[in-house]
């Protein structure tokens, strides 16, 4: 990704994130509330998407569950 930034095109936002596409590919991800941008090529934004998304899950279920994980990484 060492092209130069250009305008960006707005993907999706909340309250939470901002995702732009700039023109030379690169997807950039902005979180609000640390106010950190991540640059990422779209497969691995795709990659990091599943990720979080899969945690997401995780957390849902074990808070109806009641229970924590059961592995702490840090």
């Amino acid at each position: 990704m060492s092209k130069r930034c250009g305008p960006h095109v707005e993907l999706s936002t909340n309250d939470a994130a901002r995702v732009t596409r700039c023109t030379c590919g690169t997807i950039h991800v902005h979180l609000n509330a640390q106010g950190l941008t991540f640059r990422l090529a779209p497969d691995q934004l795709r990659h990091v998407a599943n990720a979080v998304s899969a945690a997401q899950r995780l957390i849902d279920l074990t808070d109806q569950a009641g229970a924590a994980p059961s592995e702490t990484v840090n």
